[in-house]
């Protein structure tokens, strides 16, 4: 007699949905600030200071990066609403702008928290001329460079620093 193998069934376990973690888009932008800009400590507000002043050249690009740099600032900062105004006019006439990079020193800033719960800090600064291009092409100005303080009012808040005030004190002015 010939034995016939019987059919065998091959069973498999369903496709485990191990949940997918999900990524808010707070988080993503909390992301972006590096570790050293992160703290509630003097230094980290100093740290955060410099990595906010460099957000500052990419609103005027030819494709401006905003969200973070609005996200960080806070309604009652009349220089980030006015900058953000700035720069959504400027991309909505086509035109944008070139350098205006900043180089901070490496010293930690100056100040510190006051009684009203802020944190004042001020970072010495250098920047490279800015050029602002129309639409065409065509040269529309130039901003020349110059050195300063950028002096910024903080709090620590949800994880992350806070832009209620900013100013760039240019030492010629």
């Amino acid at each position: 007699m010939t034995e016939t193998p019987w059919p065998t069934a091959v069973v498999s376990a369903p496709p485990s949905s191990s949940p997918t973690p999900t990524v808010t888009p707070e988080e993503e932008l909390l992301a972006q600030i590096p570790e050293a800009a992160r703290g509630e400590d003097f230094a980290s507000a100093s740290n955060f200071v410099g990595f906010y002043v460099d957000l500052y050249p990419g609103l005027f690009e030819r494709d401006p990066r905003t969200s973070l740099f609005e996200w960080l600032s806070m309604n009652d900062c009349v220089f980030c609403e006015s900058n953000l105004e700035s720069s959504g006019e400027t991309a909505r006439v086509g035109a944008h702008s070139e350098g205006g990079v900043f180089t901070l020193d490496d010293a930690i800033g100056q100040g510190g928290q006051r009684d009203d719960g802020f944190t004042y800090v001020g970072r010495r600064f250098s920047v490279t001329d800015t050029v602002t291009y129309l639409a065409d092409g065509s040269e529309y100005k130039t901003v020349p460079g110059g050195t300063g303080i950028a002096a910024l009012k903080l709090k620590y808040s949800d994880g992350c620093w806070r832009v209620y005030e900013a100013e760039f004190r240019y030492d010629d002015e």
